[in-house]
């Protein structure tokens, strides 16, 4: 079994995380969203964030979003494959930008990082195209053992070194849930399809408390 997340174009997450400033050590957009285990139907919309307005000649990353899930009970989540796609743009050649992402647990209040289950990467794949462009990746996870009801966090966004003459850490992503007409496509890298936003864990999390699936299926 496997695990899908589905991430949005609107919404709130339910509680605010504090991204890392180390991670992130460029420019961090204050847009949270929920990480949905069921998908939800909202639209494709493209989330833009221009936080450089000159050239910014700098080698740092930017985060675009964050998205938080509901309450996961207590488990072990063992190292394993996990995906990630949506498509993404950078608004000019020169920004050198490329696809950044990262994944951790944090405690029911969203103000404690509980363990990092993919380190955010750096320089990973294809530079970003000036038009919407699919963005697909799969990592290797690291195991990680949460005590406590916990949540999962992605984070996304990009890392690059822009140049002269207009380089800045300017980009737009497009998320949503909706479904396209026809046939069911998955992100695949530099393709421009659209499809939805998803995080795939190969294996498959427990979503609730063992004897509240044991009441479901009357045990």
């Amino acid at each position: 079994m496997s695990t899908v997340c589905w991430c949005p174009s609107s919404g709130s997450a339910p509680v605010t995380v504090t991204p890392s400033a180390t991670d992130w050590d460029g420019h961090i957009n204050t847009v949270q969203r929920p990480l949905n285990f069921e998908r939800g139907g909202s639209a494709y919309a493209s989330l833009t964030y221009y936080p450089d307005g000159a050239d910014h000649l700098t080698d740092v990353a930017t985060m675009i979003a964050a998205f938080v899930s509901p309450v996961l009970p207590p488990q072990t989540v063992p190292a394993q494959g996990v995906g990630f796609g949506t498509r993404v743009l950078e608004t000019n050649t020169l920004n050198n930008q490329y696809f950044a992402w990262k994944l951790y647990g944090v405690n029911v209040a969203g103000n404690t990082n509980l363990g990092t289950l993919k380190a955010i990467n750096k320089f990973v794949g294809s530079e970003f195209a000036n038009v919407l462009t699919g963005k697909g990746q799969v990592q290797t996870s690291s195991a990680i053992t949460f005590n406590e009801p916990w949540r999962l966090v992605l984070e996304v966004g990009s890392d690059g070194l822009p140049v002269t003459g207009g380089g800045r850490h300017n980009i737009e992503f497009e998320f949503g849930e909706a479904l396209p007409t026809g046939s069911m496509t998955l992100i695949q890298d530099t393709d421009t399809t659209v499809g939805p936003s998803l995080l795939i864990f190969s294996q498959e999390l427990i979503l609730v408390p063992s004897s509240y699936a044991s009441f479901r299926i009357g045990l």
